[in-house]
């Protein structure tokens, strides 16, 4: 009987244990469209001519138990390969990203269930915006950019992605 007992409170405590996250993870997930995979679809994007050529990107969208993290693959021109990552919340305060150097941190809210805005960050000023929209179908992403890059050049690129 006590084995029995014991066995009971263990799954019980592990539940419990196990619950905040998963409700954290639905949440975000049935609230937010853009969780998943998007897929760079260059036929539908304009890409900035002073923008470094790129022949694939894949962001995901990934829930976490404090807010998103997104991870964005992508392959220039040349070959090269290059990840950006971050992890947010929709809460407007600074969160920092890697693998860039145009900004460092980026400052994210939520405009609606489909928008998004971002401040992109360097060195703590603000040197452009980021506007996030996931169709209401929910299988297309418009990303558009608007900065002035580390060489000082102003840069307008609006991507197309479709949801994997």
């Amino acid at each position: 009987m006590k084995l029995k007992s014991t066995l009971l409170s263990m799954a019980l405590m592990s539940l419990v244990l196990a619950l905040p996250m998963t409700v954290a993870w639905a949440a975000a997930s049935s609230v937010d469209p853009a969780v998943g995979t998007w897929k760079l679809n260059l036929d539908k994007s304009k890409p900035d001519a002073a923008m470094p050529k790129v022949t694939s990107v894949v962001r995901t969208y990934t829930a976490t138990a404090d807010g998103l993290k997104v991870s964005v693959q992508s392959v220039d021109a040349e070959g090269g390969k290059h990840t950006v990552e971050s992890s947010f919340t929709y809460d407007g305060k600074p969160h920092p990203v890697t693998g860039l150097t145009d900004y460092d941190t980026i400052a994210v809210t939520r405009v609606g269930r489909f928008e998004s805005k971002t401040d992109l960050i360097n060195a703590g000023k603000v040197v452009g915006h980021l506007t996030r929209v996931v169709s209401k179908d929910g299988k297309t992403m418009t990303v558009t950019v608007d900065e002035t890059n580390a060489k000082g050049v102003k840069q307008h690129d609006v991507t197309v992605y479709d949801k994997q």
